[in-house]
């Protein structure tokens, strides 16, 4: 997931609101609420990106060593492959939403302030199902950027530096078009 903060604490803060919502939870502080589960997807979108900067670092750094034959997007990605599973990170979007969405529950079931009104699993498929609809609309973004840089008559090469910018701003503009900051 490469979701800005702000889209972030909005989606988090639409979850946990719905739960609260349909009385499926209630929680002391319902800010607190909120919050925890903002800082769980953070997290998660932390590890992400952690393990994307340290693949493309390791792949930079090895950069010699690498077939011309083999792009640097795939190389990245099978370095990633390898970290994610030394993490135990599920790289599968599908898997990597039930992951969190895992999380989300522990979270339920453990935390004091939180009362649960319905069984976990039932709560962890409603968020996952929020996820999901997230995640769908991350990759329809992600499409539309990289398809937008390489329309441009000036081929830029995916991971330089020049590519890394144009596309965050891309992306940005793409959010902006949809609402989402």
């Amino acid at each position: 997931m490469k979701l800005p903060a702000k889209l972030v604490e909005i989606v988090s803060h639409n979850i946990a609101q719905e739960l609260l919502d349909k009385h499926l939870v209630e929680a002391d502080d319902p800010e607190k609420f909120k919050n925890d589960i903002t800082e769980i997807l953070l997290k998660a979108i932390e590890e992400e990106k952690q393990l994307q900067e340290e693949a493309e670092r390791l792949v930079e750094k090895h950069i010699n060593l690498i077939d011309e034959e083999i792009r640097f997007r795939d190389a990245v990605n099978k370095v990633k492959e390898k970290l994610a599973e030394e993490r135990g990170i599920h790289l599968d979007p599908e898997e990597r939403l039930n992951q969190i969405s895992h999380k989300i529950k522990r979270y339920l079931e453990t935390e004091d302030s939180v009362e649960i009104f319905e069984h976990p699993n039932k709560i962890r498929r409603i968020v996952l199902d929020k996820l999901k609809k997230l995640i769908k609309e991350e990759k329809e973004i992600d499409k539309e950027v990289r398809q937008r840089i390489k329309s441009y008559s000036k081929k830029i090469i995916e991971g330089t530096p020049e590519w890394k910018i144009l596309y965050n701003r891309i992306y940005e503009d793409a959010l902006r078009k949809r609402g989402w900051i």
